[in-house]
C-alpha cells in the first residue's frame, strides 16, 4: 500500500509537509487577532453546536463522543 501511495505521489509530483502548531508560538496572538478579524469581516465562518440547559449536558456530551456535534460543542446553562 505506501509503494503506490508513493508512486502515486512521485507520479502526479505532489508534496506533502506537516505542520506543528506549537512551531509558530511566537505567532500565537497574531493568529488569534488575524483569525478574530477575519470572524468580524465575514470572511471566517465557523459552525458549532449548542445545546440549552444544565440537564441536556449529559446527552450533549455522548453526543459530541458519537460525533454527532459540528465545531465546537456548547452547553448553555
Amino acid at each position: 500500500m505506501t509503494s503506490l501511495v508513493q508512486f502515486s505521489m512521485i507520479m502526479k509530483e505532489l508534496k506533502m509537509e506537516g505542520f506543528h502548531v506549537t512551531r509558530w508560538t511566537d505567532r500565537w496572538l497574531e493568529g488569534i487577532l488575524q483569525n478574530k478579524k477575519w470572524i468580524e469581516e465575514g470572511k471566517l465562518n465557523y459552525r458549532e453546536t449548542v445545546t440549552e440547559g444544565f440537564e441536556n449536558m449529559f446527552n450533549a456530551f455522548v453526543d459530541m463522543l458519537k460525533g454527532g456535534n459540528f465545531g465546537k460543542a456548547v452547553v448553555k446553562f
